[in-house]
């Protein structure tokens, strides 16, 4: 590949790569929402969580940005038609290698956390993560075809991986300053002492012991990220506890249009909650013995996070879990759905949901116990159960 070719097709991708990242930095610093990013989309999981931003606050597209532009220059000043300016490749060569490395190294960090922490694809990130690296491999074939056949330059090859190297290495100290500085726990809290409706037992489902001394209501919708987050470290709560909570799973629906304490807006983010949550309730009171699997399903977007290990968080779109509850209920379904336990159940829970929430604070998933609220934004069961220790 001649060098004007080469520089044509790293540009082009670098242009691309640079365009994305500046998106994605926008949306970060506005707080817009991407598009295809809707609530319990895979991207809204990745760019809403801790791991989306380093040294506390800063979004992690920011020096994606900078490093995408800096390599633009780079790669415009290469191969200049003057002595002095083909000097200047002498420096240009090891910064493209290094941004080259920094960028492989930073696009297998973000990888890992999707893969094995958020459990979530942003196809976004996943894009720019793959631009990335095709323009980081094109910069260091480069490199390297430039020396080929040429024994008296294999020092200058040696010293083109190193460069490379050193880019993957300054993608790990990003990774272990991004880790060291990712902000504690979040959580609101509240208090109310308006009376509460309670629930009883066979009313909707508790998991814990149930002699356990404390109880914990548990407020979430079936599309919510965080819901669905917590919903992979409730077994994990419950083991470190000790015994000490058993807590009731109240889904609510965050939808206007069946939830009369969600003011109407111009786009209901939550326009499947109400089918949902329909199809979960009739599950539970026709086929109590279904109701874990199928819930399972709902919030872990799968099978059942107990056999597939991991939840992602798009999870299923109404249609299909009206498709799996038919399924499971048969010819009763349609009775099953319009079962007036349900409708009751509603009624109740929108009640609950209403009495601890306040024009400012209204989120899930909320946990309630007696007159006192918390609504925490974490999903490991050690900073968890510390927050309802102190909060609740």
């Amino acid at each position: 590949m001649t060098l004007r070719r080469f520089k044509t097709v790293a540009l082009l991708l670098c242009a691309a790569c640079l365009a994305l990242a500046g998106w994605m930095l926008f949306h970060s610093l506005t707080g817009a929402r991407m598009a295809g990013c809707g609530a319990g989309s895979g991207c809204d999981s990745v760019m809403g969580s801790p791991w989306a931003y380093v040294l506390g606050g800063v979004p992690v597209s920011l020096p994606a940005a900078v490093a995408y532009l800096l390599l633009a220059l780079c790669l415009v000043f290469l191969g200049g038609e003057t002595a002095e300016d083909r000097s200047l490749d002498r420096l240009l060569w090891p910064m493209m290698l290094v941004l080259g490395g920094a960028i492989v190294g930073a696009a297998l960090w973000f990888c890992y956390l999707q893969l094995f922490v958020l459990h979530a694809f942003c196809k976004y990130c996943t894009l720019l993560h793959l631009l990335g690296c095709a323009l980081a491999v094109l910069v260091i074939g480069r490199s390297l075809s430039s020396s080929k056949g040429r024994p008296e330059r294999s020092f200058d090859r040696l010293r083109n991986c190193s460069w490379f190297a050193a880019g993957l290495a300054a993608a790990a100290l990003f990774a272990f300053v991004q880790a060291c500085t990712l902000p504690e726990a979040a959580y609101d809290t509240g208090r109310t002492e308006a009376a509460l409706p309670s629930f009883v037992d066979g009313e909707i489902p508790v998991l814990g012991p149930q002699d356990a001394p404390d109880e914990l209501t548990l407020l979430f919708d079936f599309q919510c990220i965080h819901c669905r987050r917590l919903h992979r470290v409730l077994p994990d709560l419950l083991e470190k506890a000790g015994g000490q909570y058993r807590i009731r799973l109240c889904p609510v629906p965050l939808s206007s249009a069946c939830n009369p304490y969600i003011p109407a807006a111009g786009v209901d983010r939550f326009a499947g909650s109400c089918a949902l949550t329909r199809d979960a309730l009739a599950i539970w009171f026709a086929r109590p013995d279904a109701y874990e699997a199928y819930w399972d399903y709902l919030l872990g977007g799968g099978p059942s996070t107990a056999s597939t290990g991991s939840a992602t968080s798009s999870g299923p779109t109404p249609a299909d879990a009206e498709a799996r509850a038919r399924a499971i209920l048969g010819d009763g379904f349609q009775a099953a759905v319009q079962d007036p336990r349900i409708d009751a159940y509603l009624r109740k829970v929108e009640e609950l949901f209403g009495r601890t929430s306040n024009a400012e604070k209204s989120g899930v998933p909320r946990l309630i116990h007696g007159q006192n609220w918390l609504v925490p934004e974490t999903d490991q069961a050690d900073e968890l159960l510390e927050l309802i220790r102190l909060s609740l």
